[in-house]
């Protein structure tokens, strides 16, 4: 029998994008006559990226001293946990106890919905779904009080409990936890707990795992997101990026002490920067517990007033803004979150750019446009950011570190490989190098 030559892999007529690198493949092919052999194929990144981080040109501090070490020899690609959503839960502090579930017995409305939504989505909870992982976290965010509402330990504030979802990129209010009992049906809020896992924490019905492939239609409406329930909550889209930072130092000490302390470098290097040659203008919002959704939020306080705008609104305001003025100023939100894994590699940052955030001006000249983009360059609307709707996860991040991310992750929409664990995209579906 003669020896078979080996299947050749690659990509015909394709080439990588401008800007990025590629990635030699080795695969192996066996046959009964003939030995291993490697063929290299090219693989371009899902993403622009650079190698490493470049050296920061304004000062900035040291690293604190920590008491335990960082590992520094593996290599990070691939070793973020795979999820579907994210969910925080404002709550105004950098620091919780070691399981955020048990937050519900400090008798905080948040802490009663962490446990809540946890419980909903765990193993005999009602939503459980192994192909469906949600990441839940609690945040430094402050839950944004209405003038004249009470807060009541007990039940909860009137307004109820703030969340974050992404790569939803959705801010949600007025969720109220169970009643301690869970046999009443009537919440103070519009929608109930269990509606909003339905309506903004499961698959999009076309999306739903295949294993279900042959379920009843009843079993797949449960098991799929559902429009009218999240239309029972007050919701907004976020158009600002996020920027968080583990700082749990109730479950690991070298979050707890990097986190806070890049949460101040982040915010620092973000405000001090000015203008740069392409008229963008980075701040964050005044307060370090604050959230900015959307910059439609500052000049018309929408959201706080308890207003809520569609997408196809800020999406137009914000492209109207980009494509008619020479400048932009943005809000970069930036936050501290509980355990996300990997404490080993601290700092661990995870950068989430929302799919209409854009840093590019309308006087970009025509060499910056992909030869795909004529129509919106002839049209004078930017271009779209390199990695919208995407969460870019981070380890190893030191204050050193700061000024790249910025400048390089969301403002170029380039993804450092050195410090890269892992990213998701708007579909939820999990970025790797």
């Amino acid at each position: 029998m003669p020896r078979l030559s080996p299947p050749l892999f690659g990509f015909s007529g394709s080439s990588a994008p401008a800007g990025t690198t590629t990635r030699s493949l080795t695969r192996y092919v066996t046959s009964s006559s003939c030995r291993h052999r490697n063929i290299t194929t090219v693989r371009a990144p899902p993403f622009p990226v650079v190698e490493t981080c470049p050296e920061p040109t304004c000062p900035c501090r040291s690293s604190p001293k920590l008491d335990l070490e960082i590992d520094r020899t593996k290599n990070l690609n691939g070793s973020m946990s795979p999820y579907a959503q994210h969910l925080l839960i404002s709550t105004g502090q950098s620091d919780w106890t070691s399981r955020i579930e048990d937050e519900h017995q400090n008798g905080t409305a948040w802490g009663k919905v962490v446990g809540d939504v946890k419980a909903l989505l765990g193993r005999h909870g009602q939503f459980h779904d192994p192909y469906n992982n949600i990441l839940i976290n609690t945040s430094s965010f402050t839950p944004p009080s209405e003038p004249g509402k009470s807060q009541d330990r007990d039940t909860g504030s009137f307004e109820g409990v703030e969340a974050l979802v992404f790569p939803a990129f959705r801010r949600v209010r007025h969720l109220v936890p169970f009643t301690r009992s869970r046999e009443s049906s009537a919440n103070s809020g519009p929608g109930r707990l269990d509606d909003f896992v339905h309506g903004f924490l499961l698959p999009e019905p076309n999306r739903l795992h295949p294993i279900y492939k042959d379920i009843s239609e009843q079993e797949r409406t449960a098991k799929t997101r559902d429009a009218t329930a999240a239309s029972k909550f007050h919701s907004w889209p976020i158009t600002n990026p996020t920027i968080l930072i583990c700082s749990h130092h109730q479950r690991d000490s070298r979050c707890g002490i990097l986190g806070p302390f890049l949460h101040e470098e982040f915010r620092r290097y973000i405000n001090q920067r000015g203008r740069d040659e392409h008229g963008v203008k980075l701040v964050t919002p005044p307060s370090p517990g604050d959230f900015v959704a959307s910059e439609v939020d500052v000049s018309s306080g929408a959201a706080s007033g308890g207003q809520s705008l569609d997408d196809a609104t800020l999406s137009s305001i914000s492209t109207m803004d980009a494509s008619t003025s020479d400048s932009i100023q943005a809000h970069v939100n930036v936050g501290m979150i509980s355990h996300v894994g990997g404490h080993k590699w601290a700092g661990n940052v995870i950068v989430y750019i929302p799919p209409t955030f854009t840093t590019a001006r309308r006087t970009t000249s025509d060499h910056q446009f992909p030869s795909s983009d004529m129509s919106r360059r002839a049209s004078g609307v930017p271009p779209p950011h390199p990695l919208r709707g995407m969460g870019i996860w981070y380890g190893r991040v030191e204050p050193k570190h700061v000024e790249g991310i910025v400048e390089q992750t969301v403002v170029r929409g380039k993804v450092i490989e050195e410090l890269f664990r892992g990213g998701i995209n708007a579909n939820g579906e999990i970025l790797r190098l």
